[in-house]
């Protein structure tokens, strides 16, 4: 099993070119699972409270435009 520690010095060790091309990757990964949890948590209605607030909050004019 590899550790984290050996994973730092692989990262460390990486040429420039290679370094860029695993930081697009581990971009692109971590928006994919940070989107799937998203999907997650609404599926499962953790977001519903807070869904309803800010529809509250809307209805009571409390809302700015951007």
């Amino acid at each position: 099993m590899t550790t984290i520690a050996e994973i730092q010095n692989a990262v460390i060790k990486l040429p420039d070119p290679e370094y860029k091309s695993f930081l697009k990757w581990f971009e692109h990964f971590e928006e994919e699972k940070w989107d799937l949890e998203l999907e997650i948590h609404i599926s499962s209605g953790k977001l519903s409270a807070l869904g309803e607030k800010a529809i509250s909050e809307f209805k009571k004019g409390k809302c700015k435009k951007l």
